[in-house]
């Protein structure tokens, strides 16, 4: 039955995306507002596993960002001024990824995974992969443009990198048409 349900939901973002941006992934053509939802799709789901218990369970995606991954104005102040990383960093930075990698593997059916590694002052680097291949690669400075606090850069962040993505993997099979 699940099995059912993931197939189904899977041929729906298929068509959709074949009607929304004519079924190219490197032709820049994606929808923006479709991408965004996939990609918070793709986030929740990640946010999801952060709740065991179901406590937020009855959330609306949005809710549920603001109540889990989002800081507060006030926190992003204090935490600028840190010269260490702060423990919500360390907690966005690998959701962040891993929700762009699930959004490009529900896009492109291939595996995808993503890598995450930040140092004690906030330097990192995160990478998005398939195989060899790599589709993200995306290094920060003190954590910056980590932590979030509003819903709508999260978005235009993550849309960035899924386009991104999909730019990048659309490059390779160009290049390597037996991949």
């Amino acid at each position: 039955m699940a099995e059912q349900a993931c197939n189904l939901e899977q041929a729906s973002v298929e068509q959709d995306l074949n009607t929304a941006g004519n079924g190219h992934a490197g032709s820049g053509k994606w929808d923006e507002e479709r991408l965004g939802e996939i990609f918070i799709s793709s986030l929740d789901r990640c946010l999801q596993l952060l709740d065991p218990w179901g406590k937020y369970e009855n959330c609306t995606p949005e809710q549920r960002m603001k109540q889990l991954y989002l800081c507060s104005p006030e926190q992003k102040r204090e935490i600028a001024g840190d010269c260490r990383v702060s423990p919500v960093v360390k907690t966005q930075v690998p959701l962040f990824f891993q929700a762009v990698a699930a959004a490009l593997e529900q896009l492109s059916g291939n595996l995808i995974q993503s890598m995450i590694e930040v140092n004690e002052e906030g330097f990192g680097r995160a990478l998005v992969y398939s195989g060899r291949t790599v589709l993200v690669a995306d290094s920060f400075r003190g954590g910056v443009p980590f932590p979030f606090a509003e819903v709508e850069k999260v978005l235009v962040y993550g849309v960035s990198c899924i386009r991104e993505g999909l730019q990048n993997r659309e490059r390779f099979m160009q290049r390597t048409p037996f991949s």
